[in-house]
């Protein structure tokens, strides 16, 4: 299986390279699975990017959308203080990073397709349904808890949530999402790197999309 045409995933992929941040090729080809999945049906969707940093992922999800469902938008919140890290381990500090952001996605060719919000995730007033939800925040478990039960209450039935640095590494991230798993109902549907996917299955009637099964397929779950 290969991504559709339409996609251009080396020219995505290319033009993420030149944006800093972490996120890497099998990372990124996830995010464009799950943006393929959720838009499968056609109309309108929301995507919420909680910690967009440089744009890095910003341009992945906002360049699917522009291939796919050009009517949907991705609401990319960051404070851009330039804080990455995880509070209970080590904070680094850097300089603002909006006018970065900004400029690399203009330069992706993907701004309108992006609602930038700078705020932090939790002060956000929100009230519309959500498809796609990327927690790329603080890597904590108190941020990472705080950025997900936020959101939560609006995810729509067949929504995907993508949670970054699921790694030993950054042990918060892992501990949540291995608790929303065991109790909660959500379920692995993919993981590249250290990028997992999940999902509530039995709400999940539509069969996966190209996109997804290239994805899926090459990911021990």
């Amino acid at each position: 299986m290969t991504m559709p045409a339409l996609l251009r995933p080396s020219e995505i992929l290319a033009t993420m390279r030149g944006v800093g941040g972490w996120l890497e090729d099998s990372e990124a080809e996830l995010l464009l699975a799950a943006a393929a999945w959720v838009t499968r049906g056609g109309g309108a969707r929301t995507l919420v990017e909680i910690g967009s940093y440089q744009g890095r992922s910003t341009v992945v999800l906002g360049a699917a959308l522009r291939a796919l469902s050009p009517e949907s938008r991705l609401y990319a919140i960051d404070p851009h203080q330039g804080t990455v890290g995880a509070a209970d381990r080590r904070l680094s500090r850097g300089t603002p990073t909006f006018d970065a952001f900004c400029a690399n996605i203009e330069g992706a060719g993907v701004a309108r397709f992006v609602e930038p919000v700078r705020s932090l995730s939790y002060e956000v007033a929100w009230s519309r349904p959500i498809d796609l939800l990327f927690v790329d925040g603080l890597h904590d478990r108190l941020n990472v808890e705080r950025d997900f039960r936020h959101f939560a209450p609006f995810l729509a039935p067949s929504a995907a949530v993508l949670f970054h640095d699921y790694a030993s590494y950054y042990p918060g991230v892992v501990a949540f999402v291995d608790e929303i798993v065991a109790r909660e109902g959500w379920e692995v549907a993919a993981r590249a790197g250290s990028m997992i996917m999940v999902h509530r299955p039995e709400q999940q009637a539509a069969q996966p999309t190209p996109a997804q099964e290239r994805v899926v397929s090459q990911v021990p779950l």
